[in-house]
């Protein structure tokens, strides 16, 4: 078990930016924006077309060429942009950042 903390613990150092593997050693200024557990903003999963309406997908109704055929809907995918980067509410935690999450027991 304690192999395994000092190997996480070593991991966060390095993503923090602390120099070596001394317990003495503190990050500098500099560093102490290298790595952030949170995520702030995410890319986005939606679309614009063209009139500038937004969604996840956009369809055209396709009308009937002879008699007794019904109507179907066809998918559009070109003409569209995607979202770009979309501010999170809440802030998440970052997937890549090495972390141990524990109930902590108090007597």
């Amino acid at each position: 078990m304690g192999s395994m903390v000092s190997h996480m613990y070593r991991g966060v150092q390095y993503m923090i930016g602390c120099g070596g593997y001394s317990s003495k050693a503190l990050p500098s200024p500099d560093t102490l924006h290298k790595a952030n557990a949170l995520v702030w903003r995410r890319t986005g999963s939606m679309y614009f077309d063209e009139d500038g309406d937004l969604a996840h997908e956009f369809y055209e109704e396709v009308k009937p060429t002879t008699k007794g055929e019904k109507a179907w809907m066809r998918p559009l995918t070109d003409r569209l942009s995607p979202q770009g980067v979309v501010p999170l509410q809440v802030p998440r935690l970052h997937v890549d950042f090495p972390y141990v999450m524990c109930e902590a027991w108090t007597s």
